[in-house]
């Protein structure tokens, strides 16, 4: 995250989750996640738009779900150092929940909708422009790769492929997974990523290509 806040309290805020506010008393980040969410929306479909220009709206609709999947957003804000920030309460804190990504992908949400009330729109688009660019290459592709591959599976294996986390690398706050994709018991594909979905994505454009299927 490179924004700088004139407004430091609308950051705190969006750390702070509901448990913290339970246990503490004072406001807490759903607001700020529900409007959030409403401006990922808006940017990461003209990012899409823009990207993929001469996609149809089912292939536009179906990258936008990758990109603002909680899996995914989970990834984004421990990128951003968010699972060590946020505020939780005594009973959320034993719980795991700085591991949770339902968690993690609400408190990117609120980090964008303070960023939002900070900045206005373009500094918030600057923000999801710049986290979100990275997975755009090969995403239309890797997309259309897992299914190609799952209906392939089906029709020679009677079975989807399998897909597993075989390895995690790097720090906890921007980690790489490492993922193995099978059919049938056989390993077809590797591939890595910033989240378990793009390294799975990644993995299904591999074995596409081995298996020799139309992509």
């Amino acid at each position: 995250m490179n924004h700088q806040f004139a407004d430091p309290t609308l950051l705190e805020l969006a750390l702070t989750h509901t448990s913290w506010a339970h246990e503490n008393g004072g406001e807490h980040n759903e607001r700020l996640e529900f409007l959030g969410d409403a401006v990922l929306q808006v940017c990461a479909t003209e990012l899409l738009y823009a990207h993929f220009n001469d996609a149809r709206e089912g292939e536009l609709h179906r990258c936008r779900t990758q990109l603002v999947q909680t899996s995914h957003l989970a990834g984004l804000a421990r990128q951003w150092g968010l699972d060590t920030k946020v505020r939780l309460g005594r009973g959320e804190e034993t719980s795991g929940g700085r591991e949770k990504d339902r968690l993690l992908a609400g408190v990117f949400e609120a980090v964008l909708g303070a960023i939002f009330l900070d900045g206005g729109f373009a500094s918030a688009q600057t923000e999801i422009h710049d986290v979100l660019r990275r997975d755009l290459d090969g995403l239309a592709a890797a997309t259309d790769a897992r299914q190609v591959l799952h209906e392939w599976a089906q029709a020679n294996h009677g079975a989807p492929a399998e897909f597993e986390v075989v390895s995690v690398e790097g720090p906890d706050h921007a980690p790489i997974f490492n993922v193995q994709v099978q059919v049938g018991g056989e390993l077809v594909g590797e591939g890595s990523g910033s989240s378990k979905r793009t390294a799975s994505m990644s993995a299904a454009a591999v074995a596409v290509t081995k298996l020799g299927l139309p992509s």
